[in-house]
């Protein structure tokens, strides 16, 4: 019994490493989150037609450049971390779990922005699509945090989760709690990174 607990903790400690340790998701996040704060000025600057190929032109920029630095820095540091057939599927029902979250977060986000759900209950209050939105974001970050461990992800859940309602009360620029959000998250990843380099120093095929 206790050799599969340590198994399983292995595995994810692993896991956490590979994919955690160096900053690299964290920075990813940040960013992302930063350019959704910077939606409304592009908005403004390239029009309703473009907008939303420039922002999936940088949102996929984003993301090769996060395969492109890790694939440069996790192998020569740490090496190739294989992980056990049990704790991959989990691994990926997890994933698809949080995809499927993702995807119903943004299409609310997206029909209460068309007036779509006009017809919430009473008690809800007019912030009510804002509260459901926050809740799965924050079942999402939370429940990343529970399972791998990462205490840093209930604090990004909770200044994510907020931004849906702050934007909607506070009478200031649309992308202010994203930018704040994101500038907090990048900064951490950036931490991250930089205690990633110096904790795993590269090493060369002759060592």
């Amino acid at each position: 019994m206790n050799a599969k607990i340590d198994l399983k903790q292995t595995e994810k400690a692993s896991f956490r490493l590979a994919a955690y340790a160096d900053g690299t998701a964290d920075l990813s996040l940040g960013l992302v989150f930063l350019l959704l704060g910077l939606y409304p000025l592009t908005r403004e600057l390239f029009g309703v037609y473009w907008n939303f190929p420039f922002f999936l032109l940088v949102l996929g920029a984003i993301v090769a450049a996060q395969v492109w630095v890790k694939k440069r820095l996790t192998p020569s540091r740490i090496g190739i971390v294989t992980l056990g057939e049990r704790f991959k599927k989990r691994s990926r029902l997890a994933l698809l779990i949080t995809v499927i979250l993702l995807i119903l977060t943004t299409l609310t986000w997206v029909g209460a922005a068309r007036g779509t759900f006009l017809s919430l209950p009473a008690w809800m209050g007019r912030y009510g699509v804002e509260i459901i939105v926050s809740l799965i974001v924050l079942a999402i970050f939370w429940g990343m945090a529970y399972s791998l461990e990462l205490q840093r992800y209930y604090l990004y859940g909770v200044l994510l989760a907020a931004g849906f309602p702050l934007q909607a009360i506070l009478p200031v620029y649309d992308g202010l709690p994203w930018l704040v959000a994101g500038g907090i998250i990048t900064a951490v990843g950036a931490v991250l990174m930089a205690r990633f380099l110096k904790q795993y120093p590269e090493v060369s095929e002759e060592e």
